[in-house]
């Protein structure tokens, strides 16, 4: 990767010894939380906060990455990652080389940046980290000379130029990247995308991208581009006609959920939705397809996917049914109603919203109606705890609030414990509160009997503290 510093600023050679006190995998750890991380950050954030700028500014001292790089582009309130996932995992069954970029990760770094489904390295990831130091260096001096205008590049800013570094030094044939936060002023949104989607839109970073589900939809629309295909999975009147009406200021071609394509579900009996049939402007194009993804509100996402696939067919993409079929069922996506087989089962479930807790409610009425069901929960300050409290806690014979530990967001048990009371006044001697996670799974392990299921849920991060121990138990 060639670094292109300008002529006033430290030459790369002039920062090579500011880079080497990154030598592990930890110094890597440690530089990057040392940035602004609006995952990991309490402060309240507004649209003025995202520029991108900064972003741009990264890239062409990095020699424009994205520019080298095939790029699906997809948004979205939720579903976004595992229409990734989906996409991603069809084009490297069809022999593509498949860049995935991804966030927030579970419990590794390199989690963010896959090829093939195969995560970053811990080497490539220092080392490429130590690569783009000099452009880091050369922005936070230029910052220094600015009073009005931030230059420093943050967390998620260095992460996202480390993946289309990546997948340019792979050789990816093409990578899916998913926005982090909305669209127009997202970091990823610098990249060139051939396709892009918009899984669906509901109210979330009210703070950051209004407070309206049409504020919301102009934002993530933001990903639109003059003529590139872009699927919307938006069935709402109001939001999609936001989008409509981008796409068709920017002469973007647009299928549209349960518009231009229509699917048929199955049987829902089976953990793993069945889709009996997709047509798309009236004309069957595949049917009898599983998705390996449990959950039947991935039919949507399926659906969403298979616009795109549809559309990188038209583009010259050799995708047949056969690598479909087994891209699509054989997709596993970490933490989404990921069922681990142990005694007592546990399902890890990164339901962070009303709208996912909603669905991984459907889905224990539906898959577990008379399991004796034990909630491990953790939210984030800045979501709808109460509501995902509502939702949840009367399916539970024992409910144990706790608190991640290592993101400043948690909101406190006591919270989640008066949001229960309040709902479920009748629930109050199941509930209990213990602050560690790992205490708190313990104690829903011995709530539980053998023959039972105990739900994890309400975080990326409490998912990410818990799952390795999770899957020993399997073991």
């Amino acid at each position: 990767m060639t670094f292109h510093s300008a002529a006033n600023t430290p030459s790369p050679k002039d920062s090579m010894s500011s880079n080497s006190h990154i030598q592990t995998y930890a110094d890597a750890q440690a530089f990057l939380f040392s940035r602004f991380d609006l995952e990991r950050t309490m402060n309240t954030s507004s649209p003025d906060t995202f520029k991108l700028d900064r972003m741009k500014q990264l890239a062409e001292l990095l020699g424009n990455p994205q520019r080298k790089i095939k790029a699906i582009h997809i948004a979205g309130t939720k579903g976004k990652g595992s229409v990734s996932s989906m996409v991603s995992k069809i084009l490297t069954e069809a022999g593509y080389t498949t860049g995935l970029f991804t966030s927030p990760h579970l419990e590794h770094l390199g989690q963010r940046f896959c090829i093939d489904g195969t995560p970053c390295s811990e080497e490539s990831l220092i080392r490429m980290l130590r690569e783009i130091m000099p452009a880091v260096e050369e922005m936070d001096q230029r910052d220094a000379l600015q009073s009005d205008i931030d230059l420093k590049p943050t967390f998620f800013e260095i992460t996202t130029a480390l993946a289309f570094m990546y997948f340019c030094e792979v050789e990816a044939d093409i990578a899916v990247v998913e926005v982090g936060l909305g669209g127009r002023l997202d970091s990823t949104n610098i990249c060139d995308p051939i396709v892009t989607a918009i899984t669906n839109i509901g109210l979330d970073h009210t703070d950051i991208l209004g407070n309206t589900l049409e504020l919301i939809a102009r934002e993530k629309a933001g990903i639109i581009k003059t003529g590139v295909p872009v699927i919307n999975g938006c069935t709402v009147d109001g939001p999609q006609q936001e989008i409509e009406q981008i796409a068709a200021q920017r002469q973007a071609p647009l299928l549209t959920l349960a518009q231009d394509i229509m699917i048929e579900s199955g049987n829902v009996k089976t953990m793993q939705p069945q889709i009996e049939s997709v047509s798309i402007h009236g004309k069957l194009i595949w049917n009898n397809l599983t998705v390996g993804i449990p959950g039947q509100h991935q039919i949507n996402n399926a659906a969403v996917c298979l616009g795109i696939i549809h559309e990188l067919q038209k583009l010259g993409y050799s995708l047949d049914d056969q690598v479909i079929q087994s891209g699509l069922s054989t997709v596993r996506c970490a933490g989404r109603l990921e069922l681990i087989n142990a005694q007592p089962q546990i399902l890890l479930d990164v339901a962070h919203n009303p709208n996912s807790a909603k669905a991984l409610a459907d889905f224990l009425i539906h898959h577990f109606p008379k399991t004796k069901l034990h909630l491990v929960l953790s939210c984030s300050q800045d979501k709808k705890y109460d509501e995902i409290v509502e939702l949840l806690a009367p399916l539970f014979h024992s409910i144990t609030f706790t608190k991640y530990t290592k993101n400043p967001r948690a909101v406190e048990p006591q919270l989640l414990f008066d949001s229960a009371a309040t709902a479920c006044n009748n629930l109050a001697s199941r509930i209990q509160t213990e602050p560690n996670p790992e205490a708190a799974f313990s104690q829903a392990l011995e709530n539980a009997d053998g023959d039972d299921l105990i739900v994890v849920t309400g975080s990326f991060y409490l998912i990410a503290e818990l799952r390795s121990r999770a899957l020993r138990l399997s073991s």
